[in-house]
């Protein structure tokens, strides 16, 4: 959005895409701009540059691929495709070498995303950035090496203005900092009574609709004081957003949600973690931690289940030494069934991940459609239950890990005849082929 207000200020034709358009590929165009997205698109992004090869000149030049995936591996790209790969920020001049100012600090064009049929949510929204960078060094986040400084930007105020003045005025309030609350106290609080200054105060409205404001990328629990969850309170924040990525935040996490349910919150959002240095029993353990908390404070924290994948990988094929495939595949089943989400209901929770930790590793150990179509196929997870539960742990274990080479073999009737021991448990899993 920012490249395209760059573009149209110097005069020039702007068209947005998302994927390989046949109708943009038969246009010449002077420039091309490929974002990329995490490194494990990275194939994909490969894949969409070769697509609109011919619609320039010279790719080399007219080429451009950015974003995260081509920050985190710019050598992947470069050495597939003709192209100019771009990595890091566009926040220094001449990054298109165009002679432009730093496009981080243009207006977004709010008028481009009209020009795709795909509905970008939400759609009448102001998006910015206060801060850049986080305070943290978590290992398994590309923050740190995306934007390795943490750092003021811009006043809500400025931004919005600047917003209004050429777009007129737009709903809600959605702000990207990876960390807000590291802001130094005083500009912190600024920045909240700008929010609520600006008519995103608790209660607001336009045209009798509520309107929200979203830290989309979720706020720190172990930064969370009685005095920030006041402050907070005060705008129509919805929903929190907040992390419980691994048990040596439990306590602070709890306090927070505490904190911001006296304060008035009732709606919570929590991504949660899995696939790292937990196991099975810490993701289940934390999912039911906002069960817990849902129940005792008479609010709703929805898990927002996110698998770990490590942060230079091309696929997302990871497997932690602590996890088995199976599970993880079991895992991604259920969240199909649910949306992605995990409900604070504690009988949906319970129909979907289990009454306890055991019976959440059963859950997730059967079959893909036993899982997904739980009612229609009862009768047949009721005959594997039965097989399954005559394994013993060890051979529990063993039969995930003929599940995995299943998954992965070229010659599956060839790897049946060797996993014989485990036939009728297969044929539950491979009814076509074992």
């Amino acid at each position: 959005m920012r490249i395209s207000a760059f573009h149209k200020e110097r005069g020039d034709s702007v068209s947005f895409t998302r994927g390989c358009s046949p109708e943009l590929r038969l246009v010449p165009w002077h420039r091309v701009y490929v974002s990329s997205l995490f490194t494990y698109e990275l194939p994909r992004t490969v894949k969409t540059v070769e697509y609109y090869l011919p619609v320039v000149e010279n790719p080399a030049e007219d080429l451009f691929v950015g974003g995260i995936g081509a920050t985190l591996l710019p050598e992947y790209i470069g050495r597939r495709v003709p192209c100019r790969v771009i990595a890091g920020a566009l926040d220094r001049r001449n990054a298109l070498g165009l002679g432009e100012e730093a496009i981080a600090e243009f207006i977004p064009d709010y008028t481009l995303l009209n020009s795709v049929a795909w509905k970008y949510q939400p759609e009448d929204a102001y998006f910015v950035r206060v801060s850049m960078g986080c305070i943290r060094s978590c290992k398994f986040c590309a923050v740190p090496r995306l934007e390795p400084c943490f750092r003021y930007l811009q006043s809500v105020s400025e931004q919005l203005n600047a917003v209004r003045a050429k777009y007129g005025e737009r709903h809600d309030l959605v702000i990207l900092d990876n960390n807000i609350l590291a802001l130094e106290k005083d500009r912190l609080f600024r920045t909240i009574d700008e929010i609520k200054d600006q008519g995103f105060h608790k209660g607001g409205r336009v045209e009798n609709k509520k309107r929200a404001v979203d830290f989309n990328q979720g706020i720190d629990a172990r930064l969370v004081t009685p005095e920030i969850a006041t402050r907070l309170s005060t705008i129509c924040l919805s929903p929190v957003r907040l992390a419980f990525d691994y048990d040596s935040v439990e306590n602070e996490y709890k306090t927070a949600v505490e904190l911001l349910s006296s304060a008035g919150f009732a709606t919570f959002t929590t991504y949660v973690m899995y696939n790292y240095n937990d196991t099975p029993e810490s993701f289940y353990r934390r999912m039911s931690v906002n069960l817990e908390l849902s129940v005792r404070l008479g609010i709703r924290v929805t898990g927002f289940p996110m698998r770990y994948v490590p942060i230079a990988d091309i696929d997302r094929h990871f497997v932690s030494k602590h996890w088995k495939w199976r599970y993880l595949r079991g895992i991604q089943c259920i969240l199909n069934a649910t949306h992605g989400m995990v409900s604070p209901n504690p009988a949906f929770f319970e129909a979907a991940f289990g009454q306890d930790f055991e019976q959440f590793l059963e859950i997730c150990a059967m079959p893909e459609r036993f899982i997904i179509y739980r009612n229609k196929y009862a009768a047949e997870a009721d005959a594997w239950r039965c097989e399954y539960r005559k394994l013993s742990a060890s051979d529990r274990d063993t039969f995930l890990d003929v599940l995995e080479s299943a998954h992965k073999s070229r010659s599956r009737p060839r790897f049946f005849e060797s996993a014989q021991r485990f036939r009728l448990l297969l044929h539950f899993y491979y009814p076509d082929e074992s």
